[in-house]
């Protein structure tokens, strides 16, 4: 059975309004694994080894911190520039569609760093979207790829409806992530 949009913000919202049960920290921690395997499911495609990752805006605006997943959520962080691809999505506050990762120029460090599970993960196929906040600022960016050694080829490609649906998704999950993220993740 597939999980719907509004059964992961019902639980967004049960989770924010746990009042003091959960420390601010791991009231972020759970909203944005909603989110991200929520996105993985609807967008990646788990038999496609899909992978989510969300990246707050810091306070100066200079640089993208890892929020989700957990593991690269330790205090990685990259300048927001046009050489990463959720840096060009912050500039042009605008969705990025990319089908061959790897022909691209891109700062692939953090592909490099193995998942919980000790698995190196390269990125083929990847869409991205900013996540909006008050006044339609730039937050933060979603990034929802497609994993693997090599392509899976065009069948694998994310479409021009994928791309809508991150957008839509984005919309849904922005109020919850920006009332919860806090860079004190409890570590």
């Amino acid at each position: 059975m597939a999980v719907r949009i509004k059964d992961v913000v019902d639980e967004m919202k049960t989770v924010i309004s746990a009042g003091d049960r959960y420390e601010p920290w791991e009231k972020s921690r759970k909203v944005l694994e909603l989110a991200g395997e929520f996105l993985v499911a609807a967008l990646a495609g788990t038999s496609r080894k899909g992978q989510a990752a969300i990246l707050m805006v810091d306070d100066d605006g200079s640089h993208l911190s890892f929020a989700y997943p957990e593991h690269l959520a330790r205090g990685n962080t990259m300048p927001i520039d046009p050489n990463s691809f959720a840096g060009q999505v912050v500039l042009k506050r605008a969705v990025l569609l990319e089908n061959g990762v790897p022909d691209e120029p891109h700062k692939d460090f953090f592909e490099r760093i193995p998942d919980p599970e000790g698995e190196v993960r390269t990125i083929q196929k990847m869409i991205a979207s900013p996540l909006l906040g008050a006044g339609g600022k730039v937050i933060g960016v979603v990034e929802v790829s497609r994993t693997g050694r090599e392509s899976a080829g065009p069948e694998a490609n994310f479409t021009e409806q994928d791309v809508k649906n991150l957008e839509k998704s984005c919309r849904v999950f922005a109020p919850f992530i920006s009332r919860t993220w806090t860079r004190n993740r409890g570590w």
